[in-house]
């Protein structure tokens, strides 16, 4: 066709679209609300992903780096930013590491950074309680002197003023919205309250918006907490609690004019256990430093989401076309006599074509921009609730015009691709017929069925070919999306397209069931098979709308069966445990304070940990062997306690165990730790000698997801054998009734006064979380379904007034009208569900797939961990609504005028 001829064709599908304007806003509205979607969500996406220099201003403010203290004394390797990976390397036998310094940090980083470089600390405090007017608080503590412009970009101060005073600090917003305070008011921390805190300020932690802390000046938080705690007569920290403590010490480092921090010396830092996150190196990251980066893991995690969001992306564009589609065919159905006086004047049936794909260009180019506008226009002016809802700030507002441009031809690409199909029917219509007002009945061709089914089976076994198989983090193919990605898309969407095929045969399946129905479901139905161009675009828009809630509630059902059974129960459900790090003296304090908040915890039960003294202030921990695992023994440390253990540890009332435990056997679940009736301790002395012991055992049967610990032995036992004692870790309750969360949170506050480093923990069990995202696309996907299947009914029931003009005119009654329109309009919801349930499966079987081979251990997925109330009642329940409200429609029918 020519440039006039096309000219031509949008000029007629413009005035077509003004024409029928009520059609056409429907079909904006189709188009343009997907563009909007992801267009905003193209912008949040963008707006989210924080550049190297942005990222840097996150840990380290205004300054040129961050040390951590990861494992002083021992080598470790990081990536470009520690925060996406550190391990720490083994240690090769008859080699020693190179020591920190001395031990002493400040030695160190003197000897390692440029002359004149500036040092800052920026240790994480413990967490304290606060007195609130809703009672304690657990609140976390930071000393910085935000004066300085050395912490902008790390914390923000937003509102108020920075603190100036010994006895000021600045709070959160998080903080400030739990505890009910406001600027200006005192707040008294739990031992400090003789001393309290003005809040002069408000800050936020742009990573972290729903970060709960209190900011002082350096040297008035942490002093205070730990002579607080020597007050109340607390045993000074032990030798675990002061390794922790270490464990979160860093500095800020500003460096002078000129001065810069490479990888090499950054790998320097890691050879004495620090971590180093330079300014430096991130913004111009060696290959060195890139090549670390991948090691860590980054690529497949990254490949898998990729195609969980092209997967759902391509999902929801074909969803898209099909769901404007009969808005097209029943337009091009409409217009059919004027697409006739068309061919009639001597235009050909590609002219015909043209005028219909004219109408999705222009439909479609319209919504497309508004779409892509509005979604901008959106984020922009929703950015602060979207970003508290995220919990983090944007780098920056990302509006990139590539991505923008791509996103508006994608959707004029779906409005052609829905109008595509009213163009072939419209191109094969006879002109007569068209004239006439007659429909053109073509049975289905015999290869359409097969087709459909080879196209479904293809793209079921591509889809999970790509799910499980392939290389992993391969090279990108097409617009950066992998071989494994596309694999997983193109079998989703050919799978659907192969059901599409297949609704001819179904709708003529449905007209031969006729015969024997009665009057009303059997025009119903002929009718239905009749006239397929109007049913099947109406069944593909179900289908589509269907397959999409199905794909969401499977993936979102069958990830939550994943977690559920790969979570691991510590302990019995209910069950609180109190363990500390640090001297022993701290127990009995801790454990008066939790019988005070928590006064209904029943019996406790003290654990402690088997030790082996070899010399003068010279202790080892004491293992239990166990089986082989990869070529090498499993061990896990001796525990220690008496029947109270057995009671709330292992939630076991067994008398022969609790008379084997008090005889001096240890009492096993694992029947791994049992060799030959016995159980094998070692532990290892001086000169790394390893000793060996060995305890009679009784073996106590227990589901292998209710063992918790692998064996107990009896204090008195151990402390029998030469050079081994017992050190107190802690105690566990297991109340009869579940620990209020308020009174936990009261609980934990206490714990973190008196042992800052310390823990309390409730196990609650396995607990599933519905992210917002999740809550969202299943809110969406409702109400796309129950929308399809009304426009759609609707329209084809609109397409059909003439039909309903003569049976008004062979005097049939308004009841045979009305059960008419509800049955079909039921059939159709009703073959959309069924082929949507099975369209939607394909991708979100495939996604589970792909979730679980990304998670070593994983369990698969089955089919009963689908959602079948939901597929059920989508299968029934949606094609009774429209049968209902089919059947409620007012029929406006006037006399036929034939």
């Amino acid at each position: 066709m020519s440039a006039g001829s096309w000219r031509a064709a949008l000029r007629i599908a413009r005035r077509d679209a003004r024409r029928a304007k009520g059609r056409s806003a429907l079909v904006l509205a189709m188009v343009a609300l997907p563009v909007l979607g992801v267009a905003g969500a193209d912008v949040v996406h963008r707006s989210g992903q924080l550049t190297a220099a942005e990222r840097s201003d996150r840990l380290m403010g205004r300054a040129d780096a961050l040390i951590g203290a990861y494992a002083p004394g021992r080598a470790v390797e990081q990536a470009v930013f520690p925060d996406d990976g550190v391990r720490t390397l083994p240690q090769p036998a008859g080699t020693g590491q190179v020591p920190a310094a001395d031990g002493e940090p400040a030695a160190l980083l003197t000897a390692l950074l440029p002359p004149g470089s500036t040092v800052v600390p920026a240790r994480t405090g413990p967490v304290t309680g606060v007195h609130t007017p809703g009672g304690l608080l657990p609140a976390g503590t930071f000393e910085a002197d935000l004066t300085r412009p050395l912490w902008q970009g790390r914390i923000n101060l937003v509102a108020g003023r920075a603190p100036a005073a010994p006895q000021e600090a600045a709070a959160t917003r998080a903080f400030l919205a739990e505890s009910g305070l406001h600027l200006g008011d005192t707040v008294t921390l739990q031992g400090l309250e003789n001393a309290p805190f003005t809040l002069t300020g408000t800050v936020e932690d742009p990573g972290d918006l729903r970060k709960v802390e209190l900011v002082a000046r350096p040297g008035t938080l942490y002093g205070a907490l730990d002579a607080a705690q020597a007050a109340a007569g607390l045993a000074p920290l032990g030798d675990g609690a002061q390794e922790a403590a270490a464990r979160k010490a860093a500095w800020l480092v500003d460096l002078p004019a000129g001065a810069g921090l490479d990888w090499d010396r950054v790998r320097e830092f890691n050879r004495h256990g620090y971590t180093v996150a330079a300014r430096q190196v991130a913004l111009h990251p060696p290959a060195a430093a890139m090549d670390r980066q991948e090691a860590f893991g980054a690529a497949d995690q990254r490949e898998r989401t990729v195609m969980a969001a092209a997967t759902t992306a391509a999902l929801a564009l074909l969803e898209v076309a099909l769901l404007a589609g009969p808005a097209f065919a029943i337009g091009a159905r409409q217009a059919r006599r004027q697409l006739a006086l068309l061919g009639a004047a001597g235009g050909r049936p590609g002219h015909v074509r043209a005028v219909v794909l004219a109408g999705g260009l222009v439909l479609g180019g319209a919504a497309a921009a508004l779409g892509a506008a509005l979604g901008c226009a959106a984020v922009t002016l929703l950015r602060p609730w979207i970003e508290q809802a995220g919990g983090s700030r944007f780098g920056h507002l990302a509006l990139r015009p590539l991505d923008l441009v791509l996103i508006a031809a994608t959707g004029v690409a779906t409005a052609l691709l829905a109008a595509l199909l009213a163009a072939v029917q419209a191109g094969r219509r006879e002109v007569l017929a068209a004239l006439t007002g007659r429909d053109t009945v073509r049975p289905p061709g015999r290869w359409v069925p097969l087709l459909g089914a080879a196209t479904v089976a293809a793209g079921a076994a591509l889809a999970l070919y790509g799910a499980v198989a392939g290389q992993t983090g391969g090279p990108p193919v097409v617009a950066g999306l992998s071989v494994r990605t596309l694999s997983v898309l193109a079998g989703a969407v050919t799978a659907e397209l192969g059901l599409l095929l297949l609704t001819p045969l179904l709708l003529a399946l449905c007209g031969r069931l006729a015969r024997r129905l009665p009057l009303g479901p059997r025009l119903a139905l002929r009718d239905t098979a009749r006239h397929r161009s109007r049913t099947a675009p109406a069944v593909a828009a179900v289908l589509a709308a269907v397959a999409g809630a199905v794909a969401v509630g499977v993936y979102t059902t069958g990830s939550q069966a994943q977690d559920r059974a790969a979570y691991q129960l510590r302990r019995p459900v209910d069950s609180v445990q109190l363990e500390t790090y640090g001297d022993a003296a701290t127990l009995p304090q801790l454990r008066t304070a939790l019988a005070q908040d928590l006064p209904d915890l029943g019996e406790r039960a003290d654990l402690y940990e088997a030790e082996y003294v070899f010399c003068q202030g010279c202790r080892a921990t004491v293992y239990a062997e166990g089986g082989q695992r990869y070529g090498r023994a499993v061990t896990s440390p001796l525990l220690v306690g008496d029947a109270a253990v057995l009671h709330n540890l292992l939630a076991l009332h067994d008398p022969a165990a609790e008379a084997a435990l008090a005889a001096g056997k240890a009492v096993v679940t694992d029947p791994a730790y049992l060799h030959d009736g016995r159980v094998l301790l070692q532990m290892q002395g001086a000169g790394g000698a390893v000793r060996q012991e060995s305890l009679d055992a009784v073996l106590v049967e227990r589901p292998a997801d209710r063992r918790y610990v692998p064996l107990v032995v009896g204090a008195q036992t151990v402390q029998r054998m030469a050079g081994l004692s017992v050190e107190p870790t802690g105690s566990i309750w297991l109340p009869s009734a579940p620990t209020p969360e308020k009174a936990e949170r009261r609980a934990a506050a206490t714990v973190a006064r008196l042992a800052p480093h310390s823990t309390l923990d409730v196990e609650r069990g396995y607990r599933p979380t519905d992210s917002l995202i999740g809550v969202a696309l299943s809110a969406f996907a409702a109400v796309v379904v129950l929308g399809a299947a009304v426009v759609a009914t609707a329209l084809a029931a609109a397409d059909a007034r003439r039909d309903r003009a003569v049976l008004t005119a062979i005097g049939a009654r308004p009841r045979t009208r009305r059960t008419l329109a509800g049955l079909q309009a039921g059939l159709i919801a009703l073959l959309g569900a069924l082929l949507g349930t099975a369209a939607g499966a394909v991708p979100a079987f495939a996604l589970l797939r792909s979730r679980a081979a990304g998670q070593p251990g994983a369990p698969s997925v089955h089919l009963a961990d689908a959602p079948w109330p939901t597929i059920a009642l989508l299968a029934v329940a949606l094609p009774l609504l429209a049968a209902l409200l089919g059947a409620a429609r007012r029929d406006r029918t006037g006399p036929w005028r034939g």
